[in-house]
């Protein structure tokens, strides 16, 4: 004798199992969104300006988010945004006095910045010089940012290939 199935499984129909898109689309853009973030964080972070022509190197390592202090032809910048001209510098000091007040107003930012939130001040510094300017403005420069607390200094050059 046969077994028959009972009356709740005679009647059952087969259901057809749909697969739910919305669910797997979410997850897809997440994903999507995730790895653009992080490759577009790894790309060239400093832009120099028009009238800077960076050095080539043949060792480089990728620069983080730091402070930048520009040094083109005819002025000097700090992130962008013009301190003085170069024709200002005095020949006899070392010390340039208006980096020094510019760069000791971001020293006082980042120690209080340390203080309230945490974040260590790490007193680095990312000098670009154009590759045309005198040695002498270069070493003024870099005496200003170590007197204003901002010794460790990283020169920023392009490497060899990439220009």
């Amino acid at each position: 004798m046969a077994f028959q199935p009972s009356k709740i499984k005679r009647h059952m129909s087969k259901e057809q199992g749909t697969l739910n898109l919305n669910s797997m689309m979410d997850m897809m853009t997440i994903i999507l969104l995730f790895l653009l973030k992080t490759f577009s964080t790894s790309g060239a972070i400093v832009t120099p300006s028009q009238e800077l022509h960076l050095p080539t190197s043949v060792i480089g390592t990728k620069p983080s988010k730091q402070l930048t202090v520009s040094i083109a032809k005819s002025k000097i910048l700090v992130n962008d945004k013009k301190v003085l001209d170069n024709d200002e510098v005095r020949a006899d000091m070392m010390l340039i006095p208006r980096l020094a007040e510019e760069l000791q107003k971001y020293a006082e930012k980042e120690k209080e910045l340390e203080r309230e939130v945490g974040k260590e001040f790490s007193h680095e510094v990312i000098i670009e010089g154009d590759k045309e300017i005198p040695y002498d403005l270069l070493l003024k420069v870099m005496f200003t940012c170590s007197k204003s607390e901002f010794y460790k200094m990283r020169l920023l050059t392009i490497k060899k290939g990439e220009s």
